[in-house]
């Protein structure tokens, strides 16, 4: 008993410090980097609306890169909370200058759309992968990366930033002036890979990469080169994305035949409708073929009525 109440006590202590700390951190984050991290998340709206490249600013790049890199996250758990915060404000400020520019915000706005990001599974070179939810996370060859690329001289140290939105996964690379480009998809609507070919984002294998951010889905397994012998894959697992792929099918099967069903019901509503409205006295026999149009009218007779009258 005696056990349990000290436990009770400590436990809402030690979340209070907890909290207070990190709040420390995001103050610091705010004091020192915030308009450094909104110049830069204002240059990722620009770069999504007109395709500019985001290398197009040397001094902002270098800027960024020292920023994110001057700190590891393993040095302490100081640092840490430092490091995440930074990360966490950076996804704050992007989405705080892309949503109000671009047609994601009427997407924001509809019913069922979650206002916070999804976690964001990472393999690196097609290996075993793990899921980051941090908001946003560096990719690079340094240390201080939170996905590190070791062994591949042409992977920078820092090569990109990943930032998870609602509607999307956002890659940002101010620095290797285009090296960075999906290469390959797996969607879950098709269940099929392809090359990427200017269809999810404004790099292209095929083609000179432009150096602007794009935007994946967050249901894609998307194949991203960052160096010579290097890349990431952002997105489910293959399995998972096969199983994606069978519900949607299982779902447009059923779809279909509910509303082949329903079309069918319409079709017999319609021809109860036109039976019951058919007039009583409305006959196909013999006698409906005579008729006259005596005031402007036709009226049906029948044999023996015709002969009365011409008697």
């Amino acid at each position: 008993s005696s056990l349990f109440k000290l436990l009770n006590h400590v436990t809402p202590c030690a979340c209070a410090a907890t909290m207070s700390l990190a709040n420390d951190a995001a103050a610091f984050v705010e004091e020192h980097h915030a308009p450094l991290l909104r110049a830069a998340a204002e240059a990722v709206a620009e770069s999504l609306a007109t395709g500019a490249s985001l290398g197009s600013n040397p001094a902002l790049a270098q800027a960024l890169r020292d920023t994110f890199l001057a700190e590891n996250a393993d040095a302490g758990d100081a640092a840490e909370r430092r490091c995440l915060a930074l990360r966490r404000a950076f996804a704050d400020e992007v989405m705080r200058s892309v949503v109000p520019t671009s047609e994601l915000a009427s997407i924001m706005d509809s019913p069922g759309v979650t206002k916070t990001a999804e976690p964001v599974r990472v393999e690196i070179r097609g290996t075993a992968g793990r899921t980051l939810r941090s908001g946003a996370f560096l990719v690079g060859r340094a240390p201080e990366c939170d996905v590190q690329a070791c062994g591949d001289h042409t992977v920078l140290p820092l090569q990109c930033i990943v930032v998870s939105m609602p509607t999307g996964i956002l890659v940002a690379d101010f620095w290797s002036g285009g090296a960075t480009h999906a290469t390959w998809r797996k969607s879950g609507d098709t269940g099929l890979a392809s090359p990427v070919v200017d269809a999810c984002c404004a790099a292209s294998a095929l083609a000179a990469p432009s150096g602007a951010a794009f935007v994946l889905d967050h249901g894609e397994r998307t194949v991203i080169r960052i160096g010579e012998r290097t890349t990431i894959t952002l997105g489910p697992k293959t399995s998972k994305v096969a199983s994606s792929t069978k519900r949607k099918a299982e779902a447009a099967v059923k779809a279909d035949l509910e509303a082949a069903s329903t079309e069918t019901a319409h079709k017999a509503q319609k021809v109860r409708a036109a039976a019951k409205t058919r007039s009583p006295g409305t006959s196909t026999s013999f006698g409906s073929l005579f008729a006259d149009t005596e005031s402007g009218s036709i009226r049906s007779h029948s044999p023996s009525a015709l002969l009365q009258s011409s008697q």
